[in-house]
């Protein structure tokens, strides 16, 4: 292996036909194993010597190489040769130099394979590495203080997240943020485009260490002012352009680049760290402080540099990118949420609406352009607000709605005012002198402001149909697609509005219908869209009811034209909500979206193995497409559930998409899959023999990857124990393969103990399910909840000590000869019932008392002279935990028949009010002009990274960054789990009262020694008690007696 040789080879694989491509490809294959390859490619990207487009060829290869096969796990290195120790050294050693020594392109290759070294060896495999970088900063060669920046960004951006990691992130702020700080404001000031390079990684680098916090040292006062001024700077360089030619790929040039980056550092310094309005309650006494001195003395300035910058804008002097439009949007939202910026952004709050806020929502020329060249496109990222994320439309409607909303005194009046006059002045011009695009704008604004609006205590609440009547339905009929569009998405927002005249919504619904064969694709979305809302109305659901295979059809050919999930919630409702109807088309439908769902997943399977920046947003779109569709055939499986033989007949076609998203690994699409699949066996109450061809795809998806999902599994795995227990219990194979996922689960440290709570919740459905006829699996379940149950650490969630608790609680009401004999032959006895008896507290469910009432009551009807020693003498205290039980057993029940009640019988009205617009609501929430708004979001992130932090196990990088206590003390370990009121287990059908009034007969006659200790122990209070449950089982003896006599 020579230089040479692999010089020709490379430029053989540019060769164009293709056999000599692919000769010299298999042969780089067979040479990457052998040891110093990567030093040659290392040294052919340095040498001068070497052709440009060979230099190219070998970059790509030396970054794939990289890719596949640095990390060293077990699955790169079935798929690809390891790369030696030697290699890995002599890159470390060199790709500096390398990065240093190229072009643009080569470098941004490199810098990629920097990023994926430092990933798996920084900083423990490679400390010198920091080193390098700071004497890189320090060149006088603005190319090895360029190469630096890129370095630096690369170890930035690996920790930007991990809160565990925070001093690294500060420790570099500290000893190289200056330099680049430096670095930046020199070449702020220069129109080279190396220098523009150097500025926008220097802030890019910035950015990313505040990402999760900020460091210490950049509170300083003097860093602040210097970074400040730097960005400032930058801000207002002035930059020629021409307004003819100006468009959004210069926003890809460094110095527009270096421009966005000021903007994004000063937005994300001030929304997470500087605004005390936003400022989440955990790091209020951390930040605050900052918060304040930034505010007073930094914001000012800030906010004036914004303002003129959206005054440049106005008047064509200033060009914005996209980008930098969304984030000056974004700056003055969060302004207008502190009082002290608000009042620096008031006077200029109609200057914002009529001239950046507007014109940001009306219908632009490349909005028209991507309409015609690419309608799919334009619906994705206009219609889906997912993908329209960060754009100016989404930023302006969000500054629009924050003014409305939380300044409505100063705001709403002017606002709702421009936007009439808008509308009135375009219906009252001549034809020809109407602009539709403003009209486009202003219909947008109104739809921005629909969530008030439609509230009855709107000041227009009473306009609203009028409002409807003149300016949006006869836009239907409109010439121009982008206002028929803009029409049925405004009437889509207000359609709860109601119309005196009934047959107003008549007309309505034929002008929509119709429309879904518009010619133009976003007409025909739109129209869909409208639809949905709609069939809440009963004339409405009359009239297409006859319609509804032709609708149905032409939701799925908007689905298969799209490639995404924006129709999927439409053919979702329509699904539920026609179910009654869709039984003799089921299968048709079906049909069709199992061919829509493997035509689009197909495709990005194809797509998947080489994903790259430019696949990876359409691979998205269609796995999001692809999960639509399967939501949509859950749905309409569930609606089938009073008609078996339909749902049978699904399963032949809904199968083979589950056994697919298995083989092929879809690991995004399991949660639905496993769905669909439980569906099917939940609405027939058993498992088909389709069902049990894919138990062992789903096995072998479980070895594969499947652990991480135990969750979503598991509802089919205990259907596949509760309606195929005649196949679990007689068939050892099967027995094998669900114990060995459970024992997996219970003992990979891959999992937390939300996954092991699964394991027991299975091991509970197995036992219970099969009674008497798994004897075999006894033991094994003992033994994987005793490996916790008897260490002192092993549990941190009261969740999973009672779910643990309960398996052993399980095993003594299914046999408790078996599982005493395994507890006492591993001396497990004595621990176990003492936690059990210590933690009785916690069991609060209904389950949870009947479980624990029927695994004691069992223990009691074994023979004293079989007992182990160790509960022998403890029979009266095991007793005394059934009574205890008792007493909280009525209250439980009563607790979850009022849950019950409340869920079938209760309205969903209070859980999902709209936002309203009370006149008196400033009153009664402080002076609109004064007041900081009430962050209720950031509270409620807040609130929701706590609840995962504590759903990971509580051992997490999340939770630390909260705030979690040394100690390990957690207050919800003392709680009992919430109760299930829709579990259904064989449970259900046992009377505990009963089964204590039999065991106690049993042992009056059979065990007498026992029962006679037992009864001798009891307190006054507990005999008392005792024989109001003795009564309480013979009325519920006679009330079965009367209700059977009655039957018969």
């Amino acid at each position: 292996m020579d230089l040479h040789t692999l010089v020709s080879l490379f430029d053989s694989t540019l060769h164009p036909e293709p056999e000599v491509r692919q000769a010299a490809e298999q042969q780089l294959q067979n040479l990457e194993s052998q040891d110093g390859f990567l030093a040659i490619l290392l040294q052919m990207i340095i040498a001068a010597d070497i052709p440009i487009g060979t230099k190219q060829s070998v970059s790509i290869y030396f970054k794939n190489r990289i890719r596949r096969s640095w990390s060293g796990t077990q699955r790169a290195l079935e798929q690809y040769a390891p790369i030696s120790e030697a290699d890995r050294t002599v890159t470390k050693e060199n790709i500096l130099l390398a990065i240093y020594s190229s072009p643009q392109a080569i470098k941004l290759q490199l810098t990629e394979c920097l990023g994926v070294a430092l990933k798996y060896d920084f900083p423990e495999q490679w400390p010198q590495l920091m080193g390098q970088v700071k004497e890189f900063l320090h060149a006088p060669d603005a190319q090895k203080v360029y190469t630096g920046l890129l370095a630096l960004l690369e170890v930035v951006r690996l920790y930007r997240y991990a809160t565990s990691k925070r001093d690294l992130i500060d420790n570099i702020a500290l000893e190289l943020l200056p330099q680049l700080q430096k670095i930046a404001d020199d070449a702020v000031s220069s129109d080279d485009e190396l220098a523009m390079r150097l500025t926008w990684i220097s802030f890019k680098v910035y950015y990313n260490c505040i990402q999760t916090g900020i460091p210490p040292s950049f509170k300083a006062p003097d860093q602040l002012v210097a970074w400040g001024t730097s960005f400032i700077k930058m801000i207002e360089k002035p930059v020629a352009f021409d307004k003819e030619t100006m468009d959004e790929s210069s926003a890809k040039e460094p110095v527009w680049k270096a421009k966005k980056w000021a903007f994004r550092s000063i937005n994300r310094l001030y929304a997470r760290y500087g605004n005390p309005a936003l400022l989440p309650s955990s790091d209020s006494k951390k930040n605050m402080p900052f918060a304040k001195l930034f505010t007073a003395n930094f914001l000012p300035q800030l906010v004036q540099v914004y303002l003129k910058q959206v005054e440049g804008y106005a008047t064509g002097q200033i060009w914005m990118s996209l980008r930098v439009r969304s984030l000056v949007a974004m700056f003055l939202s969060d302004c207008v949420k502190e009082k002290s910026s608000w009042k620096l952004v008031k006077p200029h709050t109609e200057g914002i609406v009529s001239h950046f806020i507007f014109p940001q929502m009306c219908f632009s020329r490349a909005d028209q352009e991507l309409w015609e060249d690419n309608p799919v496109e334009y619906v994705q990222k206009r219609i889906d607000p997912l993908d329209d994320f960060g754009s100016p439309h989404v930023a302006a409607s969000s500054l629009l709605i924050d003014l409305a909303v939380d300044r409505k005194k100063s705001t709403l009046s002017f606002i709702l005012g421009f936007i009439n006059n808008v509308l009135t002045t375009y219906a009252q011009s001549p034809a020809e002198a109407r602009d539709p695009r403003a009209k486009d704008g202003a219909l947008n604004m109104m739809g921005a402001l629909c969530g008030g609006l439609c509230s009855r205590k709107s000041l227009i609440f009473d306009t609203l149909p009028d409002f409807l009547l003149t300016h949006v339905l006869p836009e239907f009929k409109s010439q121009l697609g982008f206002l028929r569009a803009r029409a049925l998405d405004t009437y889509c927002r207000y359609s709860s509005v109601q119309f005196q005249d009934k047959q107003v919504l008549g007309s309505i619904f034929e002008s929509v219908f119709s429309l879904l064969s518009d010619p133009e694709l976003p007409v025909r979305v739109h129209a869909a869209l409208a639809l949905q809302p709609m069939i809440e109305n009963e004339d409405v659901r009359d009239a297409l009811s006859s319609h509804l295979p032709q609708v149905m059809q032409m939701f799925l050919n908007l689905t298969n034209e799209i490639d995404s999930d924006t129709i999927s919630p439409v053919i979702e409702e329509f699904v539920e909500v026609f179910a009654d109807r869709m039984e003799p088309f089921a299968v048709q439908l079906a049909q069709q979206l199992c061919d829509t769902f493997m035509r689009v997943m197909s495709d990005a399977v194809s797509k998947a193995p080489e994903i790259t920046s430019a696949n990876l947003d359409d691979i998205s779109d269609k796995t999001m497409a692809a999960m639509g569709v399967l939501k949509t055939l859950g749905t309409l499986v569930l609606n089938l559930e009073g008609s078996p033989e339909v749902v049978y007949n699904l399963e032949e076609v809904l199968f083979p998409i589950v056994r697919f998203v298995l083989e092929q690994r879809l690991v995004d699409l399991y949660d639905e899959v496993f769905e669909i699949l439980d569906c099917c066996m939940f609405a027939v109450k058993a498992v088909s023999v389709n069902a049990w061809g894919l138990f062992e795809s789903i096995y072998t998806c479980f070895t594969n990857d499947g652990i991480d999902f135990i969750e979503e599994m598991l509802p089919s795995l205990d259907n596949y124990v509760s309606y195929g227990t005649d196949v679990v219990t007689s068939n050892s194979e099967v027995q094998a393969r669900l114990f060995n996922i459970i024992e997996t689960v219970m003992k990979s440290e891959r999992v937390g103990e939300n996954d092991r709570v699964c394991a027991c919740k299975l091991m509970e459905a197995i036992m219970l399910h099969g009674r008497n006829k798994i004897d075999g699996m006894i033991p094994g379940f003992i033994s994987l909840a005793a490996a916790y149950l008897l260490s002192s650490d092993a549990i941190e969630t009261s969740h999973f000590l009672v779910y643990t608790l309960e398996v052993v609680l399980n095993a003594l009401h299914y046999n408790p000869s078996i599982a005493l004999t395994v507890l006492e032959q591993y001396k497990w006895t004595e621990g176990i019932f003492t936690r059990l008896l210590q933690n009785a507290n916690k069991f609060a469910r209904v389950h949870d008392k009947k479980l624990m009432i029927l695994g004691l009551t069992a223990v009691l009807g074994v023979p004293a002279t079989q007992l182990p020693p160790a509960l022998q003498n403890g029979l009266p205290q095991l007793f005394e935990g059934v009574l205890q039980t008792f007493r909280t057993l009525d209250t439980a029940i009563e607790a979850r028949e009022a849950m019950q009640r409340m869920y079938e019988g209760g309205s969903d009205d209070d859980l999902d009010e709209e936002f309203e617009w009370d006149g008196n609501e400033d009153e009664d929430f402080g002076e609109d002009e004064d007041d900081d708004v009430d962050n209720y979001e950031n509270e409620y992130l807040q609130h929701l990274a706590s609840k995962a932090s504590k759903a990971l196990g509580g051992n997490t990088d999340l939770e630390n960054s909260l705030g979690s206590d040394d100690d390990g003390d957690d207050d919800e370990y003392d709680e009992g789990l919430d109760e299930e009121y829709s579990l259904d287990t064989p449970l259900d059908h046992i009377d505990a009262y009963l089964v204590l009034q039999d065991r106690l007969t049993e042992m009056q006659a059979h065990n007498t020694g026992t029962y006679n200790a037992i009864m001798q122990s009891l307190s006054a209070e507990n005999g008392q008690f005792l024989q109001s449950l003795i009564e309480e089982a013979d009325q519920k003896r006679i009330s079965q007696a009367s209700g059977n006599s009655q039957q018969q």
